[in-house]
């Protein structure tokens, strides 16, 4: 059994510098787990100088250049590894320098990864059968702090957490559906100052501060027959959301499902339903087809980045704060197994490969 998983960034030091200085993220509502991420602010965060500018030394890339778009910032770069799960210890880790620099969200299909570069805002073609190897670049001008990606029946869906955007793409980066969260009520940011939709501008260049964002869209998945329905997360109000794209755009409102959670990730695939991280509300909640909570697994640890079911019924959760991945059991949810990473990797999602891994 192989495990694949992201590492945004290697040298994550360099971004909790960047987050004391900038404040952090304040404590909410039913948070019980204390972050990395949590410092009291040092400064008050609350003009559009203060929270966004162009990335230095950005450059655009064509879909068959293989060249960084961000090749002044190779620091931050992270990288992939594949663990032997078994063995519990990593058989390959990715070396493509800063081209594909920060990976994030992934998702298997089609015989490759797909992959989200965060900071770079593109989407690599990964290949499985020639382990690590780039095929292209997806891209599109609504990308932007890319975290979650999804395979739907047309394409790719994208959460854009630097544009509070969800987007729909075609394998040659056209966009297929948008949805704009200032278009639907969501105009508010965590500094006060109001947001309007970007729809139509390019981002790719662009930084946008987490305080900058409306919802920090940071996940989506699509389900039914024709993929009609997507669910997302918002990040800052702590809920997971239902769209329904049978309606007509402008009323394809976010539906809550489940509120009340304190910086959630998800939703992630599970048998049956989906997999919820209340990432400092110390939990995973399991959701049924019908969108019900079914159950809610304790996890006394530190921010619950991702986790993700194995083929043996277990789950494997991602620990950033504790650096580590933990297997639960999966009839009575104790630890069975603790794989820790290095202490500078901010390691994002990770899922189990199929097949053999060469």
């Amino acid at each position: 059994m192989n495990l694949l998983a992201t590492i945004t960034t290697k040298q994550a030091s360099v971004i909790r510098a960047r987050w004391k200085l900038e404040g952090g993220i304040p404590i909410v509502p039913g948070q019980r787990a204390i972050s990395v991420q949590n410092r009291p602010a040092k400064i008050e965060l609350t003009t559009l100088e203060q929270l966004t500018w162009p990335k230095e030394g950005y450059v655009l890339r064509e879909p068959d250049d293989a060249g960084s778009s961000l090749p002044d910032h190779p620091a931050i770069a992270g990288g992939m590894v594949v663990y032997d799960w078994t063995a519990k210890r990593i058989v390959w880790e990715s070396d493509w320098g800063d081209r594909l620099i920060t990976p994030h969200g992934f998702v298997l299909a089609d015989g490759i990864a797909y992959v989200a570069d965060l900071e770079g805002a593109n989407i690599f073609k990964v290949s499985l059968s020639e382990p690590g190897k780039l095929l292209g670049r997806i891209s599109h001008p609504a990308l932007n702090d890319i975290h979650g990606i999804a395979r739907t029946k047309r394409g790719l869906l994208v959460a854009n957490c630097g544009t509070d955007c969800l987007v729909e793409l075609d394998f040659e980066g056209n966009a297929l559906w948008e949805w704009w969260a200032a278009e639907h009520g969501l105009t508010m940011t965590p500094s006060g100052l109001s947001r309007s939709s970007g729809r139509g501008r390019e981002h790719r260049n662009q930084f946008y501060h987490t305080r900058y964002q409306t919802t920090h869209v940071n996940n989506v998945d699509a389900y039914g027959d024709d993929d009609e329905y997507v669910l997302a997360t918002l990040f800052h109000q702590g809920m997971i959301v239902r769209i329904d794209r049978t309606r007509p755009p402008e009323q394809q409102r976010a539906e809550i499902v489940l509120a009340g959670l304190a910086r959630p990730h998800g939703p992630i695939p599970y048998s049956g339903g989906w997999l919820v991280c209340n990432s400092l509300g110390k939990e995973i909640v399991v959701l049924n087809a019908a969108l019900a909570v079914v159950e809610s697994i304790p996890y006394d640890g530190g921010w619950i980045q991702d986790a993700t079911e194995l083929s043996n019924g277990n789950i494997v959760l991602n620990d950033v704060d504790n650096h580590v991945l933990v297997e639960l059991d999966a009839r009575d949810r104790r630890e069975v197994a603790r794989v820790e990473y290095d202490a500078d990797w901010r390691m994002a999602e990770i899922r189990e490969l199929p097949g053999r891994w060469n």
